[in-house]
């Protein structure tokens, strides 16, 4: 009963995992709904009664996209100290609100200011879950299964890229029967899919009113009585249960340690001990982005247009095929990180995704020599590589990050890491269209060489966590010298 309540609880804050999910898979098919695009400025009709692109029709699709990624970056940051001042839960509850607040915005303006402003605040929201979520969920998962509950956000944000274009794929067909001679076609369908986001966001709000706040941070705020309730609610056992003293006693041992070390700072996150779980929290989110995994979902139709399948095949079938293989290939990931570990997971999914990039080449180059039926082998590789993301990469780096920091600044050193990866995913969104206009289907090269080396970081750098408790990670990164501390104080 203690595990079902813990993934109970999993699930309900992984809700904000759906969120960020639903809006990768929503952004690129919107972008091209046509009564979209006229009303924000995006086409327009010219002399000739051709629906066209205007002039700053560049501008503004990369401004939707932009807009949203500052926001999760400056959400990232704000988390970092919202989360210890908050505390888990009521950040994830702030996050919820903020990003129904954005999607509503979304949904009922006319004005580009205004639709701008909302992406700003959904960007806030998911800035602030993306670190909090597996960050809560670490914090009241059983060692023996925490990595596992925390890929169930990883699930929840597959779950929510296959929504998306579940949703894309029945407003795109409404539109189809949409007549001919109407211009603009349907008008509610774009705002429909954007309101669809307050949904989720308004259920995750409402259940994490029922979830029990960390017993860390509670411990951490001297609050011992409400520790030791929450623990028991959590693991369904009673306050003095021999288990529940047991582990609260080791709890309430490692906040004890760490307020000899003295208050954390962020000055801390420098220190022997800390900066080597920094570079690595840093390292591992920045080659997350570098996979080539939002390239693969922000222009799948593309790519897959590119290999020589029609279009309406690559943005249809296609996308929801790619969607699908990314939710299943989750499951296998969720199962295997309590059996072989986050190492091995991240190794061995490194070379796969490395292997597929360069066969995704191969095959693409071998086709364009006269024999386009090679271009399924392209296809095959494109899904492997989601396969093997989606089971390594995806999952275990938020759940690694989420592990490895002191109680005292584990909001600062996962919010650092979280602040990676949404920078390099600005990056990402920014110079893909430029290399693949530079050199083509080549650019599946420079993704299969990152995958490479980040195997290499892995084999070097990486130490196993699995089955440590939280308060057992000073032994296996060093703890901070308590010696030096006290002696920097007095100086």
């Amino acid at each position: 009963m203690g595990n079902f309540f813990n993934y109970i609880i999993a699930f309900a804050s992984a809700i904000g995992g759906l969120l960020f999910g639903y809006e990768i898979g929503l952004i690129d098919q919107v972008l091209g709904m046509q009564n979209f695009a006229i009303t924000f400025g995006i086409k327009h009709y010219n002399e000739a009664g051709l629906l066209v692109d205007t002039e700053q029709a560049k501008d503004i699709k990369g401004n939707v996209t932009f807009t949203f990624l500052l926001g999760c970056t400056v959400g990232a940051v704000i988390v970092s100290i919202m989360a210890d001042i908050l505390g888990r839960k009521r950040s994830i509850l702030v996050g919820g609100f903020a990003f129904a607040v954005g999607g509503l915005l979304q949904a009922l303006t006319g004005s580009i200011e205004l639709f701008y402003f909302g992406r700003v605040v959904s960007g806030l929201g998911i800035g602030v879950l993306s670190m909090c979520v597996p960050l809560y969920i670490s914090e009241t998962a059983p060692t023996a299964v925490r990595g596992r509950m925390i890929t169930v956000q990883q699930l929840m944000i597959t779950i929510g890229i296959l929504l998306a274009a579940l949703v894309n794929l029945a407003i795109r067909n409404s539109q189809e029967q949409v007549n001919a001679t109407e211009k603009q076609g349907s008008e509610p369908e774009w705002r429909i899919a954007w309101g669809m986001q307050v949904v989720p966001g308004v259920i995750l709000v409402f259940l994490m009113f029922f979830m029990p706040y960390s017993p860390r941070w509670l411990e951490d705020r001297n609050r011992h009585a409400e520790a030791v309730n929450a623990l028991s609610k959590i693991r369904s056992a009673d306050e003095n249960s021999a288990a529940i003293q047991a582990e609260y006693k080791e709890i309430k041992e490692g906040v004890e340690f760490e307020r000899s070390i003295g208050n954390a700072t962020w000055s801390e996150l420098l220190k022997p001990g800390i900066i080597n779980r920094v570079l690595i929290g840093v390292t591992l989110q920045f080659f997350q982005q570098w996979t080539g995994i939002n390239v693969i979902l922000y222009y799948a139709s593309d790519l897959f247009t590119a290999m020589g399948f029609p279009y309406e095949t690559a943005s249809k079938s296609l996308n929801i095929v790619n969607s699908f293989v990314n939710v299943v290939g989750t499951l296998p990931g969720m199962y295997l990180i309590e059996r072989i570990g986050r190492r091995k997971l991240l190794i061995f999914g490194g070379l796969g995704m490395s292997l597929s990039h360069y066969l995704v080449c191969l095959f693409i180059g071998l086709s364009k020599t006269g024999n386009a039926s090679l271009n399924l082998g392209a296809l095959i590789f494109v899904y492997v590589f989601i396969l093997c993301f989606s089971s390594t990469w995806g999952p275990v780096v938020w759940v690694y990050q989420s592990e490895i920091f002191p109680l005292r600044i584990r909001a600062k050193g996962t919010g650092i890491a979280t602040f990676s990866n949404w920078s390099m995913n600005a990056v990402i969104a920014k110079v893909t269209p430029i290399i693949i206009d530079a050199i083509s289907f080549k650019f599946y090269l420079i993704f299969g060489s990152t995958c490479l080396v980040m195997s290499l970081f892995c084999v070097s750098f990486v130490p196993e966590t699995m089955g440590k408790s939280l308060e057992e990670m000073d032994e296996l990164f060093g703890k901070v010298n308590v010696h030096e501390v006290e002696s920097q104080k007095k100086n």
